[in-house]
């Protein structure tokens, strides 16, 4: 039995006080900063992890499929699909440079990303994280519906306008999911790229890796999975990327829309992501000690005790 799993949430984080892991430990982020949201102005469009997105600029890609950076989808080296660049741009709703942006037509309803346990990793020029892998818990359903619920690991490059994650789900984000938890990887930039989603069950153990499979260049072959290690369901894909440095390391994020009581968070009040690797240094896949600190982002809804606490191998979310 795991340390978390027979020590109460209070018993935590008064071991984490202890350990001088309290909230000083981390990085409260400020108000909202220039960037504002408005729905209204956007009527049918599609929140994805991380972004707001246009429909017809969501796609969902066969399972393993490969997204090219020129828009190409090749699956098994055949070209099934290609999408040309979104024709507007996607609205970012997670930070960028630390700041969150504000959603103006729904005030007290909360949007974005709520807490991270995070790492800027310091690479050398020509250097990327070259694989992310860490396991996190499929919390308790909510008590009440009505949020979407996205908990994952993930990447993203210096510039943070893409992130490529594995992704565990729970509600209806317009594309797919309902009352129930789902697992589906992304690419998300200009346009948003999803493996086929497959259910999982609250209590299951979800694997979440992204790892560069080869290199020629600047150009990076990734691929990027949600495994359930506990049914056995998974769901992957790939994607080739030209002219990045991917340097920002996530190793367990709590991202939550139309979030109105605290009811809408999953019931268990927590989980927590372990077996945490970053590696570098392609192909040599370089293992050096992380650095994670925690992050309370300014959603803009309802204040439910979130507390990220990096603890060694394991790294806890609360709320």
């Amino acid at each position: 039995m795991s340390f978390t799993q027979r020590t109460s949430k209070g018993s935590i984080v008064a071991l984490a006080i202890a350990l001088g892991l309290s909230s000083a430990a981390y990085a409260q982020q400020g108000a909202s900063g220039p960037n504002t949201v408005s729905l209204k102005a956007h009527p049918g469009w599609v929140q994805v992890p991380g972004a707001l997105i246009r429909p017809d600029c969501v796609h969902e890609v066969p399972m393993g499929a490969k997204i090219g950076a020129t828009g190409d989808i090749t699956l098994a080296g055949s070209v099934v699909a290609h999408y040309d660049a979104c024709p507007e741009q996607a609205i970012i709703t997670r930070p960028q440079g630390g700041v969150t942006p504000k959603f103006v037509d729904t005030p007290g309803t909360g949007n974005g990303w709520v807490e991270a346990v995070q790492w800027e990793v310091p690479l050398k020029s020509g250097d990327n994280i070259d694989e992310i892998t860490g396991k996190w818990i499929v919390p308790a359903n909510p008590s009440a519906n009505g949020g979407l619920i996205y908990l994952f690991n993930g990447i993203e490059p210096t510039t943070e306008n893409l992130i490529l994650q594995p992704v565990l789900q729970w509600g209806a984000n317009g594309y797919f999911g309902g009352n129930y938890w789902v697992i589906a990887s992304w690419l998300v930039g200009s346009n948003a790229y999803y493996s086929p989603d497959e259910k999982v069950s609250a209590g299951d153990t979800i694997l979440g890796t992204t790892y560069i499979t080869s290199s020629s260049g600047g150009t990076l072959n990734w691929e990027s999975w949600a495994q359930d290690t506990t049914s056995g369901a998974y769901s992957w894909l790939g994607a080739w990327s030209t002219g990045y440095q991917w340097n920002w390391a996530f190793s367990g994020v709590l991202e939550a829309y139309y979030i109105t009581s605290c009811s809408e968070f999953p019931a268990s009040g927590y989980t927590f992501f372990e077996n945490n690797v970053v590696y570098h240094g392609y192909p040599s896949f370089l293992n050096d000690p992380a650095s994670w600190y925690g992050a309370v982002y300014n959603y803009g809804g309802p204040s439910c005790g979130f507390s990220p606490i990096p603890d060694g191998s394991v790294n806890y979310l609360f709320w």
